[in-house]
């Protein structure tokens, strides 16, 4: 009976010198993934057991399976190992450019010369020795930059570039040129025994299994225990050898549905790619979806045995769709609610639940919207942590997936919200004289500058390093005689406050941080130095109104109690229409609020 699989230990000279190495990756494979600082480490790993005259140095395993019977191919799938196998192929030919005359001078029948470079590159000078079906044009790239090409003519890409994934031909590219750079730094000599050491001393273990369905099994052995794969590979090679074992007895049909899935996947990772997450965090999100409750284990795990008795097709069709919905619904929203619900920090929960709306055609969605927004900023608001939301945000999947309508989710979180008491925690903290302090301070007037404009469609307003949080009473305003009808005790009450804050770009707000009132009105309205640079300052309505008061002497054109105090009534009477909830208004601030 034939063994399943054959593990062999071979040097690198064996790994590519004999008859039988000839190796593709297959169209279900990654594309070539390395950049500068894998191939740097691999590189160290090598030079560092050359340098301390290691006999034999173990540079890991690769999986290999035998092509199926209907394929009639001399090559093998590599099924793990592409990484390292595509690396040393780019050095191969680097040193068969870099060193055409390599050991030339000695007899010795053990030193590697370029006849043997040549052929560690191809068999016979016809068949190449690695072949790359990740995509039609990664083998035309990399024959023409790397196996055909000459790599010291070739010129560095830019760091952006060699970030694509879609396009490998420019990790290709960079990784020649740094072993290129590296065996130059060393010298020829030293250049010599090192590739003498590479060929003969360097071991990998091949582990030749019959077939692709035991070399995926395999695959996931190993890889479930700790190497480096992600969650997303093992559930891909899941899927194919499902796949493969569903259609074993028809290979025509298997060819079919395997490339029917290669094309699905990819389009896939190419919708992701294009977004803010990758495809291990759209399987978490496509997990939540399927179980309405939390992981009781790993993702793998639990996509494993939710995916046991499901058509692999129909599976990665149905998560193509859910990644659709993602990049169409929410990545690319326009409305006001979403934008909102962008900085609220647990990001995973609400965007599975409106994913599970739009994937299920929940048929109020923009209520929905509405509701999320409000339930988790109360909660981020009092100060709550992601294990009082975690549950409820399951209960919402499990609803909408069980097309509950709105009234019944409307009433569950009032009353989760009523039993928590959330409505004076948010009060206290909404009252509080740090509120400054707290992370959902600019997230929450940015919401107020979203509803304070016309636009249903308004610009997302990113919390990057250029958007301030302004105070209007300055921090440091004893710096300045125009202040001195604020006294210590009173500006420490107020200045922290709900209404001494605005919001400020770039800038603006180094310009304005600590002066009198008139020049930060100046400043407001587009007058300071930085005018040029920075015009953004008048587009936030929420500061403008500042400006506006000013302008009508509302305040006797001064920055007093009694404007800090009239802007906090205004703030909380705008949240309060936002997140639908009654707040008092108290006389006095809060002094301890609870910061989160």
């Amino acid at each position: 009976m034939e063994e399943p699989f054959k593990p062999l230990s071979l040097s690198i000279k064996e790994l590519f010198g004999n008859a039988d190495s000839l190796y593709k990756i297959p169209v279900y494979q990654r594309p070539y993934k390395w950049e500068s600082e894998q191939v740097e480490q691999l590189w160290d790993d090598i030079i560092e057991a050359f340098d301390n005259e290691e006999e034999n140095y173990f540079l890991g395993s690769i999986i290999t399976a035998k092509p199926r019977d209907n394929e009639r191919s001399a090559y093998v799938d590599v099924v793990d190992g592409q990484q390292r196998l595509t690396t040393l192929m780019i050095m191969f030919c680097v040193i068969r450019d870099l060193f055409p005359k390599i050991n030339e001078e000695f007899d010795d029948p053990h030193l590697v010369g370029i006849d043997e470079i040549k052929a560690s590159i191809s068999l016979h000078g016809k068949s190449d020795r690695l072949k790359l079906y990740t995509h039609a044009q990664h083998n035309s790239d990399f024959e023409k930059y790397i196996l055909k090409g000459n790599t010291l003519k070739l010129n560095h890409p830019y760091k952006y570039q060699v970030r694509i994934d879609e396009e490998p031909k420019y990790k290709f590219i960079n990784t020649a040129l740094i072993f290129k750079e590296k065996f130059e730094e060393i010298g020829n000599d030293k250049s010599e025994k090192l590739i003498d050491y590479l060929f003969n001393q360097v071991k990998i273990i091949r582990i030749d299994c019959k077939n692709r369905e035991f070399a995926i099994k395999l695959f996931q052995v190993l890889n479930d225990r700790g190497m480096d794969l992600t969650a997303s590979d093992l559930i891909k090679s899941f899927l194919l050898e499902k796949l493969y074992t569903k259609y074993l007895h028809d290979p025509d049909t298997s060819k079919i549905k395997e490339n029917q899935f290669i094309l699905e996947w990819r389009e896939m990772e190419n919708t992701v790619s294009n977004c803010d997450i990758n495809v291990n965090d759209l399987f978490i999100m496509y997990e939540y979806f399927l179980l309405a409750q939390n992981p009781k284990k790993s993702l793998y795990d639990e996509l494993q045995s939710e995916f046991e008795t499901k058509d692999p097709n129909q599976i990665i069709h149905d998560v193509m769709n859910f990644a659709k919905s993602y990049y169409k619904e929410i990545w690319e929203a326009e409305d006001v609610i979403t934008h909102s619900l962008w900085y609220i920090r647990w990001s995973v929960y609400w965007k599975t639940i409106l994913l599970t709306a739009f994937h299920t055609n929940y048929k109020d969605i923009e209520k929905l919207k509405d509701e999320l927004r409000r339930y988790y900023y109360l909660y981020w608001i009092a100060g709550k942590t992601l294990s009082q939301i975690k549950q409820t945000s399951f209960n919402m999947i499990k609803w909408i997936k069980e097309n509950k309508g709105m009234d019944f989710i409307l009433a569950e979180l009032d009353k989760k919200i009523d039993d928590d008491e959330i409505l004076d925690l948010v009060e206290r903290n909404l009252n509080s004289e740090r509120a400054a302090m707290n992370a959902w301070m600019k997230p929450l007037l940015i919401m107020l500058e979203y509803c304070s404009t016309d636009n249903k469609k308004p610009a997302f307003i990113p919390l990057s390093k250029d958007l301030h949080l302004e105070h209007i009473l300055p921090i440091k305003f004893e710096m300045f005689k125009e202040w001195g009808h604020f006294n210590k005790d009173t500006a420490s009450k107020w200045i922290n406050s709900i209404g001494n804050l605005t919001l400020l770009c770039g800038s603006k707000n180094i310009e304005c941080s600590n002066n009198p009132f008139s020049t930060k009105i100046s400043i407001y309205t587009g007058k300071g130095k930085y005018q040029d640079k920075d015009d953004k300052i008048t587009s936030f309505q929420i500061s403008q109104n500042i400006v506006n008061d000013y302008n009508n002497s509302t305040f006797d054109k001064s920055w007093n109690l009694d404007a800090v105090k009239a802007r906090r009534v205004w703030f909380l009477q705008e949240v309060s229409d936002i997140l639908n909830i009654d707040i008092v208004v108290s006389l006095e601030i809060e002094s301890e609020p609870i910061l989160y």
